[in-house]
């Protein structure tokens, strides 16, 4: 046989490289979903040092680079000469021309101690990512104090040295509001430089940033039409700047301004008391979002944010707490329950909703118990006996064993004659 001609050698070698170049740029996609925090990862390891020939394709793979994960707590110090010779440099450097979408993250999510340079860090890291802020695409930071986060009418408005052209989403959360410990903001000027079109699709912004965005002069929700995604992170009593007036003004914005909004989403909403008590107003979106996120609420501030959005076709309810008196559900296609702990009241509740597609996530102490609860109370009542229910899954669910699901589907069955039948999916 005769041996490969070098031509034929070189042609084999180049066509290998090119499947290994379009493998990696696919490793490193990371699609834009309704909820974009759901793709955060750590840093992953660099596959260049396989061998000498992954690490010259990989450096030649602009898109490889372009996923670039910041620990703002990895440096004692971040420092301008620091972060000059820091991996954040490389990436930068070698994913040019492509957009980049920037995480900066913690290594350890929740520390022992206050964390007093996380705020300095956050900034040096920043004003070393402004020359590169017209190839942002998503831009998302993770800190462990609010009073660390930058202000987002400030990063956006146009003297900022930002110049955000591309930007589709932008996060900027935290594990604890500390924003009423802080010293009060300074007057702001009558007038600020105006903030530039913004093309953002998601948005996801902790309670302070929130308030001051409302407030004049920014009115940053005012330029932020494209906007399909909007979450909000301690929107409590505690945070600095809270009054009922611009709650409704977070609502009324919604229905004027965000005509595009697919997803609503809270992490720990809570409501004064008297806030929680008083009469439904006219409901503000009915039957306009996709999907509403709620996360660490309470039964009372689940039931004021049901009153203004009545009608979501996917309803989340992740590490929420029921308690009396029990919270009237909007009539979703789809109810979702994640890490949910207590389950005494949650079989009345359920069957008040009625829905098609009832799922639970990650729920551990879920157990036989809660499903013949279920059944029972649905055989005694006139209306609300999950005659409806299409869908029933149970995803890592351990406590919950599969005999005892598909006892209860074959009780529903013989007890409930005319009610739909139910696929069952367990994970």
């Amino acid at each position: 046989m005769d041996s490969p001609s070098s031509n034929g050698s070189n042609a084999q070698i180049a066509s290998n490289a090119n499947i290994l170049k379009i493998i990696f740029e696919h490793a490193a996609y990371a699609p834009i979903e309704e909820s974009p925090e759901n793709n955060i990862r750590p840093r992953r390891p660099y596959l260049g040092q396989v061998c000498k020939a992954w690490d010259a394709i990989i450096t030649n793979t602009p898109a490889f680079w372009a996923s670039i994960v910041v620990y703002i707590d990895s440096n004692p110090t971040h420092t301008e000469e620091r972060l000059a010779n820091s991996p954040l440099k490389t990436y930068l450097s070698r994913s040019s021309p492509h957009h980049i979408t920037v995480y900066l993250l913690r290594k350890v999510k929740v520390p022992h101690a206050l964390d007093l340079k996380e705020k300095s860090a956050i900034h040096s890291i920043l004003t070393a990512l402004a020359p590169h802020s017209p190839r942002m695409s998503g831009l998302f930071i993770e800190a462990n104090a609010s009073s660390s986060l930058p202000s987002i009418p400030d990063l956006l408005s146009a003297h900022s040295g930002f110049v955000f052209e591309n930007l589709k989403c932008l996060m900027a959360t935290s594990n604890c509001d500390d924003s009423h410990i802080l010293p009060l903001p300074l007057p702001l000027p009558l007038s600020l430089p105006p903030i530039p079109a913004i093309s953002l699709t998601y948005l996801n912004i902790d309670g302070r940033n929130l308030f001051l965005s409302l407030n004049p002069p920014f009115h940053l929700l005012q330029h932020l039409s494209q906007l399909e995604g909007l979450c909000v992170n301690h929107l409590t009593p505690r945070v600095d700047g809270f009054s009922m007036a611009l709650v409704d003004k977070l609502f009324d914005a919604i229905i004027n301004t965000l005509f595009k909004l697919r997803t609503l989403g809270f992490d720990e909403f809570e409501m004064p008391p008297n806030a929680t008590s008083l009469p439904s107003p006219d409901p503000l979106l009915p039957c306009s979002v996709h999907r509403l996120v709620i996360r660490s609420t309470a039964s009372p501030s689940m039931q004021f944010i049901f009153q203004r959005v009545t009608h979501p076709d996917e309803l989340g309810l992740i590490g929420c707490f029921f308690s009396e008196p029990k919270v009237l559900l909007p009539k979703s296609a789809r109810l979702v329950f994640e890490r949910t702990v207590d389950f005494d009241i949650l079989p009345d509740i359920i069957l008040e909703w009625d829905g098609p597609t009832l799922e639970f996530h990650s729920c551990k102490s879920l157990n036989a118990f809660f499903l013949t609860k279920l059944l029972d109370r649905a055989v005694t009542r006139s209306t609300g006996r999950l005659m409806n229910l299409r869908t029933l899954k149970f995803l890592n669910c351990p406590g919950l064993p599969a005999e005892a699901i598909i006892e209860f589907l074959e009780y529903r069955k013989s007890m409930l004659r005319h009610a739909a039948a139910t696929c069952l999916l367990i994970a």
